[in-house]
């Protein structure tokens, strides 16, 4: 408050309260847009689901495919002995 007798004395800006809580961001998403990416995200996960039937000849195939390289393997071995000898 300013005392009009004294010419000293100075206006001083009033400060505002701040509200409570962690402030706002500037960017933040509305409830609207974290929703559509929200379901947006889940759409795209449903579409990479792999069937069990699927997932089942692709690991059996991987297993075959190991087990024809340690077969490759071993051989090559025997005629590297076989090389050396």
């Amino acid at each position: 408050m300013v005392d009009p007798q004294d010419p000293g004395t100075l206006a001083l800006p009033l400060t505002f309260k701040r509200s409570r809580g962690r402030p706002r961001k500037p960017n933040a998403l509305t409830a609207a847009e974290r929703a559509r990416r929200y379901r947006a995200r889940k759409k795209t996960l449903s579409m990479h689901v792999v069937s069990l039937a699927v997932h089942s000849d692709v690991m059996r195939e991987r297993d075959e495919a190991q087990a024809q390289v340690k077969q490759l393997r071993a051989e090559l071995e025997r005629l590297l002995v076989q090389l050396q000898a």
